[in-house]
């Protein structure tokens, strides 16, 4: 099972009616009517958790989804349960359907935030920018922070991007307009995408 461990994972997720995939957080995520519920990266297959899921999910040994950015790792809510699913498949098929139960009440609770548009200081251009480094929704900005997201899109459009936008992106997760930022986060913010030398140019508005 070692080189297909998450293969029978997979098979018995497109089961499922409605099922799609496209690239997420450097792997593969599995979506149920524009939902996700699994990640599969390097691998192994990851279970989106949620109240009490999370719970059982961890009691049994599943690890969490360690997301590796390009400085240090995030963890989001999905736990690994290749081996689980090996163990007691029917178990995991039944955790299938709370995952997605989970998922889909988070979107409800979050519909009006679900849009990166609708976020302060994002509209249609900027997520439409986003889109281009596979950032579609408000959790995954988050986890991938606004240094990230800023340097992905600088590699995508040039280094020429206003300052400007990675406040903006940072307001955003904040939710908050980025002219509430203070000098301090800016600060911070600079000294992860530039070099020491450049640390005094100006802010932006």
């Amino acid at each position: 099972m070692a080189n297909n461990g998450m293969m029978p994972v997979v098979k018995d997720v497109m089961r499922f009616e409605g099922i799609t995939t496209r690239s997420m957080f450097g792997g593969i995520g599995y979506f149920q009517h524009d939902v996700m519920f699994l990640l599969v990266d390097d691998l192994r297959a990851y279970l989106r958790g949620g109240p009490k899921l999370t719970n059982e999910l961890q009691d049994f040994g599943c690890q969490q989804y360690r997301y590796k950015k390009r400085i240090g790792y995030a963890k989001i809510n999905y736990y690994d349960i290749t081996d689980m699913h090996r163990f007691d498949r029917e178990r995991v098929r039944l955790l299938f359907f709370k995952s997605i139960a989970i998922a889909n009440r988070d979107k409800l609770q979050c519909r009006e935030q679900a849009r990166l548009r609708d976020l302060p200081n994002l509209q249609l251009s900027i997520e439409r920018m986003l889109a281009r480094i596979e950032v579609s929704d408000r959790e995954a900005l988050m986890v991938m922070g606004s240094g990230e997201a800023f340097r992905r899109l600088q590699s995508v459009y040039g280094n020429d991007l206003s300052i400007t936008l990675l406040w903006k992106l940072e307001g955003a997760i904040q939710g908050v307009h980025f002219s509430l930022l203070t000098h301090s986060i800016k600060n911070k913010l600079l000294s992860k995408i530039l070099p020491k030398t450049n640390h005094n140019l100006p802010y932006g508005h």
